[in-house]
């Protein structure tokens, strides 16, 4: 009876695992099929996505991309994530910042800037996985059918309620869309398309980018980089009168409400060629039409038109001011934070309950931060407009050969990088023609000797003069950018862009950290606080090595973006800027 046992046990085995391999054959052959019947179509999962535990709050861009009204109110996305008025519905999403929001069968559907496309499923996220690889996309919409429009930088996509399947449309990338009539018409930086069934036919236009489209069944209207065309139809378009500078625009009421680059004044183009004009209360930046509605993302807020004027649609969260959120540099000047960004001038952070309100710094003398230096009660600045000194009130201007990349604190006065060489504080300025593995200094270290990191290599100036230096070309350094320097009692450690870090000993020797191998360690972003060290990357986020650790360990923290950029300890917290903003992590939660 036992070997029976055995026997039918082992032959359901056989059984099962014959089946699983049939089940996972059929699903390939399925797939291959698919593929072979139409190239332009691939499989689509919903994959969902595990919420985190906010660790502080986060300060992202006040920009609105995208609205839509649900049974529960208003919902908009931009650079502070996706929100309402109950506050941010983002928690899952890998990333902050969303570059376009639509209802697809009354879910909400979101689309990030670094890419991928997530629906919403009973208060959790969803993300589509496609068979196209994360798709960075720019517009979401629903069409009459029902279907789900894509519109992304690898094209116009589009999927049907219950498929599993996505199609490609058109391969040319999509800023804008509209669909009526059965009709879809959309356009990016290659030109216009009409898309009536299966059949895309391309529409000449006089500029090839297209910003914004809208579609009735009796007129469309597009925005191309020379100013607005209507059409009786997509192929009949004609220069509209006084629409040569209009910027974008949305459809609404019978009229196309439009925008100039000024963004103080709300145009409205009929059909029969008259144009309105109406000043707006604050600066615009963008236009939307929701469920007949429109609104308009500006200098004060997202608004909404009503009989009695425009009025405060939804509370934004807490974000920087409007422009860039990039963060590219961070440091203390007494109570206040000075935050440099990336493709920006200066922030000054306030503190205010538990976190900080953040204000623009006036003044040109910095655009492009590199880094930021607290030293002599001033905060120094390394832009690409050369250096410059901050008293909390006034930004300086200083005299130098041109963009200022690094700055070190010395026993002699503060140092700075240059694209030509590293200026002493005497003035004297040390080059590659002096010894320097480079002329560009994008890392700054002092010490006994002032430690140089180039893109060539890494070097020391000691007395005056070039004392040591390393490449990669002899072997010790793993990758020959160095964007990072800081010190232990253990060693200098150094980042690089691509070859992680490494660690200079005190006896000359180089020692690779094999946990941080093809690492790109973000400009600035390695900070010793004793003898731990906070490192940031480009893609993997924030690590930490503690004081008797052995190795650099991710930290799991809700951050506006994977791409940290800038590390401030503070004494119960931890500021970490990153491409998509600043978040303030607690360290009890990230211990």
């Amino acid at each position: 009876m036992r070997r029976l046992r055995l026997l039918l046990v082992g032959s359901l085995g056989l059984v099962l695992v014959s089946a699983l391999v049939a089940w996972w054959q059929v699903g390939k052959s399925v797939e291959t099929a698919l593929r072979a019947a139409d190239p332009e179509r691939r499989p689509l999962q919903f994959l969902p996505v595990a919420a985190r535990a906010a660790a502080g709050p986060r300060w992202g861009g006040a920009d609105v991309e995208a609205v839509a009204f649900t049974p529960a109110g208003l919902v908009a996305a931009g650079g502070s994530g996706v929100f309402d008025a109950s506050g941010d519905l983002g928690n899952g999403l890998p990333t902050l910042k969303a570059t376009a929001l639509a209802l697809w069968r009354g879910r909400l559907v979101v689309a990030l800037a670094q890419g991928g496309v997530y629906v919403r499923n009973e208060d959790r996220w969803q993300e589509l996985r496609t068979g196209w690889g994360a798709l960075h996309s720019r517009v979401l919409a629903e069409s009459e059918a029902g279907e789900l429009l894509v519109g992304a930088r690898e094209g116009l996509f589009r999927v049907s309620w219950g498929e599993r399947s996505l199609e490609r449309v058109d391969p040319h990338p999509v800023r804008a869309v509209s669909a009526a009539a059965g009709r879809i018409l959309a356009g990016g930086e290659e030109g216009l398309i009409l898309i009536e069934g299966r059949t895309s036919t391309r529409i000449e236009t006089p500029d090839r980018w297209i910003e914004a489209v809208a579609l009735t069944e009796t007129t469309a209207w597009v925005v191309t980089a020379t100013g607005l065309l209507r059409g009786a139809s997509a192929a009949d378009l004609r220069a509209v009168r006084q629409g040569d500078e209009v910027v974008t625009g949305a459809f609404q009421a019978g009229r196309f409400a439009a925008l100039t680059e000024t963004g103080t004044t709300l145009l409205r183009f009929d059909a029969a060629g008259l144009v309105g004009e109406e000043a707006l209360p604050a600066r615009a930046r963008r236009l939307f039409e929701v469920e007949g509605e429109l609104l308009a993302d500006t200098s004060s807020g997202l608004l909404r038109r009503t009989p009695l004027g425009w009025r405060p649609a939804l509370k934004s969260p807490a974000a920087l001011p409007p422009g860039t959120a990039h963060v590219s540099a961070l440091a203390r000047l007494g109570d206040r934070v000075v935050m440099g960004l990336f493709d920006g001038g200066l922030l000054v952070g306030t503190p205010q309950g538990d976190g900080f309100v953040w204000g623009k710094v006036e003044g040109s003398a910095a655009w492009g931060v590199n880094a930021l230096l607290p030293a002599g009660g001033v905060v120094w600045v390394a832009s690409l407009r050369g250096a410059a000194r901050f008293d909390g009130t006034r930004l300086e201007a200083l005299p130098g050969p041109g963009a200022a990349f690094s700055l070190a604190a010395t026993s002699q006065g503060v140092a700075i990088g240059y694209g030509q060489g590293v200026r002493l504080p005497d003035g004297r300025l040390l080059s590659a023609f002096h010894g320097l593995p480079g002329n560009q200094a994008t890392a700054l270290l002092p010490g006994p000797a002032l430690v140089v990191g180039t893109p060539s290599g890494l070097g020391a100036i000691d007395a005056m003069r070039v004392s040591w230096r390393a490449t990669s070309a002899d072997g010790r350094l793993p990758h020959p950018w160095v964007t990072a320097l800081a010190s232990t009692q253990t060693g200098v450690f150094v980042g690089t862009y691509g070859g992680g870090v490494v660690r200079r000993a005190s006896d000359g020797r180089f020692d690779r950290l094999v946990e941080t191998d093809g690492l790109k360690v973000s400009a600035g972003a390695l900070v010793a606080e004793g003898e731990a060290l906070w490192l940031g990357s480009e893609g993997l986020g924030l690590l930490w090595r503690s004081r008797d650790g052995e190795r650099f360990t991710p930290v799991p923290a809700a951050l506006p973006s994977p791409i940290v950029t800038a590390i401030l300890p503070l004494q119960a917290s931890l500021l970490v800027g990153t491409s998509e903003g600043v978040a303030l992590l607690s360290r009890g939660s990230i211990r």
